[in-house]
């Protein structure tokens, strides 16, 4: 009798603290982490695809932009919108091919899981162009637009990360 006691007073303290241990997590790290992970980029030719505060999406009134300087003799770029890790539902190329702006195209749909799929974007002009991640009704999109002359930080600090 003092066995099957014992037994379940040892089975109950066991699972009294394992329920205890997986409650006990610091969520405030866990919230720090998501936080920076979830910082997205403009990842492409323009930067070899590189993390950069310069090219960090930032909020706009037109979505997640960026800014960048661009070389109409170096085109067509490849790029991507993409966290720091390359997470899945953080990797935005293409949704279907394809998969490729120019200057004045409508916005391009994309998969927030995407692997290899790199958008191309053509550019006839050398200029500053702002690079956004836009969410609508049925998804993401990227727009790429020329920035108007007095709209942009010049082409020469543009080009030197500024």
């Amino acid at each position: 009798m003092k066995f099957v006691t014992w037994f379940k007073f040892f089975s109950l303290s066991l699972l009294a603290s394992s329920v205890l241990c997986g409650c006990s997590n610091d969520s405030s790290a866990d919230e720090q982490t998501q936080k920076s992970d979830q910082a997205l980029y403009l990842r492409g030719d323009m930067n070899d695809y590189s993390v950069s505060e310069t090219y960090r999406l930032r909020s706009s009134e037109q979505g997640w932009c960026t800014e960048a300087a661009l070389h109409a003799d170096w085109s067509p770029y490849h790029f991507k919108f993409a966290d720091a890790k390359w997470s899945s539902g953080s990797n935005f190329g293409y949704a279907f091919p394809p998969g490729s702006l120019e200057e004045g195209s409508r916005d391009l749909k994309l998969n927030p899981n995407s692997r290899f799929e790199d958008v191309l974007l053509r550019v006839n002009r050398d200029g500053v162009y702002r690079f956004c991640l836009l969410k609508k009704d049925d998804g993401y999109y990227a727009r790429v637009s020329r920035l108007a002359r007095g709209d942009e930080k010049s082409f020469d600090d543009a080009m030197k990360g500024r």
